[in-house]
């Protein structure tokens, strides 16, 4: 928190020195209290770490359990809108993560008639937003979840230089390079992942590409991804290529609002955020949940023993309805599914839901809480469930 401070203290001196220029700060403060009851907690130390095995397998010990939290969304965040000419206008965005101080948006952008060229780190053209969720789902803390890895179309927040025309944006985006690396404990027979990841070899950004069509009571939007790099092992280097395609929209009735998108690809991990493992569960930042463990996060397989490369195919979606009773009170429901499959013979789909029912209480403008019900379930046999309810208090100013 004190790193945050100094932040603010050191952007806030030189916005004051900033000449022929508009800073429009914001912030928004964010804390969830929420109540979780697990089964098949991921908590629980099964019997094959006991006995000296990978602590990889947790969340396979068939335990139950219950948890409060009460904890600073990591999405907690202050930042400013800066305008230097109509051309030329800028944004950064500084949030909480862990109680530290993090860059969500560091962003120029030049308009030079016929388009827009912008640089620096923003949200990717792989974003279809179209969930509230509040409920932080894996185990990183990073805030309202919004089904991004239980069906929403998010690739995160990267290094990009991107071209803007009307409402298509086309970008090259900051790739990233991971593979679910596996072996087979002599021990017990166990199949755990492994760290740390191969050597990898990168020669091209990933490319990123959306397109939205609005009309009168909504809007329809097109995307896609590509990228490729090689895995380099002791004899040969195996080529990884992952893409991704989805539609999706929103459509308005008056005060009933319907939105979705559907999905899906190949080794789709290294572009964008889906998550079918049981083991890597854990709201409370589990220590063993680490973005490099297993094929749960969407990544292609790679076989240490033959140096080969396993695709991983995804497929993903949700569903979200919602209801404006009155200005101030709104009601959302929402449904989301993922699902992979390694390509090989003999694979089985490994697949997870998400649904949840909120409702959105503004006590004053900038003011609100969420209530929210629901439940996450990882569905294969021994990973975990759990069932929550929860409220988010936000102040955003």
């Amino acid at each position: 928190m004190k790193k945050l401070l100094l932040v603010v203290a050191v952007v806030a001196m030189f916005a004051g020195s900033a000449i022929a220029a508009d800073w429009n700060f914001y912030g928004s403060a964010r804390v969830n209290t929420t109540y979780t009851k697990f089964d098949n907690s991921p908590f629980a130390t099964p019997a094959a770490v006991a006995a000296g095995g990978s602590s990889a397998v947790f969340g396979n010990s068939g335990d139950d359990t219950s948890n409060y939290e009460q904890k600073l969304y990591g999405n907690a965040r202050i930042g400013a809108n800066v305008k230097v000419s109509d051309e030329l206008t800028g944004k950064f965005e500084f949030g909480a993560l862990g109680g530290n101080a993090n860059i969500r948006i560091l962003w120029g952008e030049w308009n030079f008639g016929a388009g827009s060229l912008g640089i620096g780190q923003n949200y990717t053209p792989l974003l279809m937003p179209y969930s509230n969720q509040t409920y932080s789902i894996d185990g990183f803390n990073k805030g309202d979840h919004n089904m991004s890895t239980f069906g929403m179309l998010y690739g995160s927040r990267k290094a990009m230089i991107r071209l803007k025309f009307g409402n298509f944006q086309i970008a090259a985006v900051q790739p990233r390079a991971r593979v679910a690396v596996t072996t087979i404990d002599p021990g017990n027979g166990i199949l755990y992942p492994m760290n740390p990841a191969p050597a990898t070899e990168i020669k091209i950004p990933c490319i990123q590409a959306k397109y939205k069509y609005d009309f009168s009571n909504g809007h329809v939007a097109l995307a896609g991804g590509w990228q490729t790099f090689d895995v380099v092992g002791a004899a040969k280097s195996e080529k990884v290529t992952s893409y991704v395609l989805a539609v999706g929209g929103r459509m308005d009735f008056g005060g009933i609002y319907l939105k979705g998108n559907l999905w899906g690809g190949q080794n789709v991990g290294n572009m964008v955020d889906i998550l079918v493992s049981g083991a890597l569960f854990s709201t409370l930042g589990n220590a063993n949940a680490s973005e490099f463990d297993g094929a749960g996060w969407g990544y292609a397989d790679y076989t240490t023993a033959t140096e080969t490369v396993t695709d991983n195919d995804a497929f993903a979606g949700l569903l979200v309805a919602g209801y404006k009773i009155r200005e101030g009170l709104y009601l959302e429901a929402g449904y989301g599914y993922v699902k992979t499959e390694l390509d090989k013979d003999g694979s089985t789909k490994d697949d997870a839901v998400t649904y949840y029912l909120q409702s959105t209480i503004f006590l004053a403008p900038g003011v609100f809480l969420t209530p929210e019900v629901g439940r996450a379930d990882f569905k294969q046999e021994g990973q975990p469930d759990a069932t929550y309810f929860g409220i988010k208090w936000q102040i955003n100013f």
